[in-house]
């Protein structure tokens, strides 16, 4: 009985206080390491052990929550066991451990050396569903699972039961659970063998626009709304292959809330393509007028052929394990990752210069989720094409008040001032495209037009 309650009670603290090294447990029950070694063989599965040699420490596994596979998609399509996340008790919190196979070593660096993670593992996050299409998500789960239909208030356990059972297409190259998620990639892979989509034209795009708008029926309560979405695959060529897309859209045009929505589309176009022309790495996009709306199409750069895939992670996903500053700036951000050498001087440059440009350009809508880095084999992370980059500041208000304030841009920081400079051209012919774009409404040319002159009088103050 006595060896009983001994064993009970180094499970009890394992769950009570989590990853506990070896050495702490012998000295805490004041026992030799043999006696614990037999208390831990005695407890069986339930003892997980992390790290190796004087690293060792030991866990308490959850019971109530499985281990889950992990998969990447790769970029030919194939899909690879990466490991099993292996869920940790540590009272009331869950802490991860990944068990790896196939597994990256980007995935291991920092204080992540041993596969364990304190909370919800960094490189997931970013499948947390939001925006849009999360909040429809959240109420589809909502109403299945009995759970808060805001998926930001989901805990591990929430967000995993809906990411094992709907998770087959998220952002990235991750899949979680093999009965579920992982057997509906595999299905669309078969229906796009077999000639799904090949008849998918933009010509789709309403009814696509229709059912996403009726998924989500809060949107229509708040005039300004997040931008409605939806994702697809479209293929117009005889024989080609379909491309992933994510398409935005806009109200109908017959009001002024969707009037300025399809201005914010075009701008974003424009943007993409002033980008472009001068090296920068941004997402491939076309804009349609079908009917009364504007559809702003996206090619998704985390794709690749019909089922290959990209390993993705936000800059928000990136700081929170690396850094913790939690706000700032792209370029503060990227500086401190260029410090710690997670990211490439070139592409640190480039951050820069993308502050920057949304500065200039009145985009007050650069939070770090707006950022993102393909997840490399190791670090450092390369960073992804821009995109939502348009003058956000714009933007119809939640009240359906659609803005004409004024654009004054400011002078930058000293210490990004030089790609401040070196991007003001870019951004002075951008509003200059926007003033004349044919599609564009006479009430945003004069907003273009006025920030023009707004750009030449503090880059005026900027030389001095």
């Amino acid at each position: 009985m006595t060896r009983h309650k001994n064993i009970q009670k180094l499970l009890t603290y394992l769950q009570q206080n989590g990853p506990t090294a070896s050495s702490e447990l012998v000295e805490y029950f004041d026992i030799s390491r043999a006696t614990l070694l037999r208390r831990v063989k005695d407890l069986g599965d339930t003892i997980v052990t992390v790290g190796k040699a004087r690293a060792t420490r030991l866990a308490a596994r959850r019971t109530d929550v499985p281990d889950t596979p992990l998969y990447r998609v790769l970029e030919n399509g194939q899909a690879v066991l990466a490991g099993h996340l292996i869920p940790l008790q540590d009272g009331e919190r869950t802490q991860w451990l990944l068990r790896p196979q196939n597994s990256l070593p980007a995935f291991f660096e920092g204080e992540f050396r041993n596969g364990l993670y304190p909370g919800w593992p960094w490189f997931l996050e970013d499948l947390r569903p939001s925006g849009f299409l999360g909040r429809a998500f959240g109420k589809r789960m909502a109403k299945l699972f009995q759970i808060d239909p805001k998926p930001e208030n989901w805990n591990d356990l929430e967000l995993l039961t809906t990411l094992t059972r709907f998770g087959s297409n998220l952002q990235g190259n991750f899949i979680l659970g093999d009965r579920m998620a992982l057997s509906d990639f595999q299905e669309d892979k078969l229906r796009i063998a077999r000639g799904d989509y090949r008849n998918s034209v933009p010509q789709i795009y309403p009814e696509l626009a229709q059912r996403a708008l009726d998924e989500d029926d809060d949107y229509g309560s708040s005039a300004g709304g997040e931008q409605p979405k939806f994702t697809t695959m479209v293929c117009e060529k005889t024989g080609g292959e379909p491309r992933s897309t994510i398409v935005k859209f806009s109200p109908n045009l017959n009001s002024p809330v969707g009037q300025r929505w399809s201005d914010l589309l075009h701008a974003e176009h424009i943007a993409n393509q002033v980008l472009a022309k001068i090296g920068l790495a941004t997402a491939h996009t076309r804009v349609f007028q079908i009917n009364d709306r504007t559809y702003f199409e996206s090619e998704r750069f985390d794709r690749v052929g019909t089922s290959g895939r990209r390993g993705l992670v936000t800059l928000r996903a990136l700081d929170a394990a690396h850094l913790g500053l939690g706000s700032g700036t792209w370029a503060d951000c990227a500086r401190k990752l260029l410090e710690k050498k997670w990211i490439h001087r070139e592409d640190f440059e480039r951050i820069v210069q993308l502050h920057c440009f949304g500065e200039l350009i009145a985009n007050e809508d650069m939070h770090w989720g707006n950022l993102s880095f393909y997840f490399p084999e190791q670090s450092p992370y390369p960073i992804a094409p821009v995109y939502d980059m348009l003058p956000m500041r714009f933007r119809p208000s939640n009240t359906g008040e659609v803005a004409q304030n004024a654009f004054n841009p400011k002078l930058p920081k000293p210490e990004d001032q030089e790609a401040w400079l070196r991007i003001y051209p870019c951004a002075l012919e951008y509003w200059k495209q926007v003033s004349v774009h044919p599609d564009i409404s006479k009430n945003f040319q004069a907003i273009a037009d006025a920030a023009t002159s707004s750009l030449k009088t503090v880059h005026a103050i900027a030389v001095q």
